[in-house]
């Protein structure tokens, strides 16, 4: 009697098994974009009431929208108009929340801002998470609400003053750079179990990194459960400026993709036979 290979690799299946296999080394570390916006709107319009540049449906599903809430001091094009404290702020749903304690548990939010004007030296502008909907007359300093919760800022000018936040709000600070002019700023939450993420004594990770860091970055591990709803940005005072290239991220662990990669490998020579 002569057996038959159960999976036989004739040239095509070869040929998938290596287009996969290029896939998944290509993948291992990619990142998925949930959310972007270019702020490409005019600055004699208002942000809030504008819908994302690109806005993932599963975020929808998971109680998001689209649509920016925003001081009508923000203008459509990143830039700000009048003076005060002001935010801005797109709705997440449970999306982050739901992923907590799984392999897909990891997020990244970064943007570029630059207070060019107005206001004083420690004025800023800030991005960052929100477990809540912070209020649109207040920046994440004065939020009396303490909504803020993994937060980055850059001044006019004044150096040696803390950038990162931990949170909540002004809480748990750090002052590893200068936070000074033109910033891009990437915040990391990371609540994967590779990351110790047990819900005991890690909750969570952040992490913080600068343009301006020399590759180095700042983390805290949070000691408490967090409801993260929301991400925005916020001004202080009547601190003048812009924002630009927010984009807000997914970062799967290498072997949740690998695992989607190989079924869709079966999947295709399954078709093929």
């Amino acid at each position: 009697m002569i057996l038959k290979p159960i999976f036989p690799f004739p040239s095509l299946h070869l040929n998938l098994f290596a287009a996969f296999a290029l896939l998944g080394s290509s993948l291992s570390f990619g990142e998925i974009v949930l959310v972007s916006h270019d702020f490409g709107g005019l600055n004699t319009d208002t942000l809030n009431g504008k819908t994302a540049t690109v806005f993932s449906t599963d975020i929808t599903s998971a109680g998001g929208s689209s649509t920016w809430v925003a001081s009508n001091d923000f203008n459509a094009d990143g830039t700000m108009s009048g003076g005060g404290s002001d935010a801005a702020r797109l709705h997440l749903g449970s999306y982050i929340n739901d992923s907590m304690g799984s392999a897909t548990g990891k997020f990244s939010l970064t943007a570029t801002l630059n207070p060019s004007a107005g206001g004083g030296g420690t004025d800023f502008l800030s991005l960052g998470y929100f477990t809540g909907p912070i209020g649109l007359g207040d920046d994440f300093a004065s939020d009396s609400n303490k909504y803020a919760i993994g937060t980055a800022i850059t001044r006019r000018s004044s150096t040696g003053i803390s950038e990162y936040y931990a949170g909540p709000r002004t809480d748990n600070s750090f002052n590893p750079i200068n936070g000074v002019g033109t910033r891009t700023y990437t915040i990391d939450f990371d609540f994967t179990p590779a990351s110790g993420y047990d819900e005991i004594s890690n909750f969570g990770t952040i992490t913080f990194h600068s343009d301006n860091d020399g590759g180095s970055s700042t983390s805290y591990i949070l000691n408490s459960a967090k409801d993260i709803q929301y991400i925005g940005i916020t001004r202080d005072d009547d601190v003048a400026g812009i924002f630009s290239d927010l984009e807000f991220t997914q970062i799967p662990e290498p072997s949740s993709l690998f695992l989607l990669i190989i079924a869709g490998m079966g999947l295709a020579i399954w078709r093929r036979r």
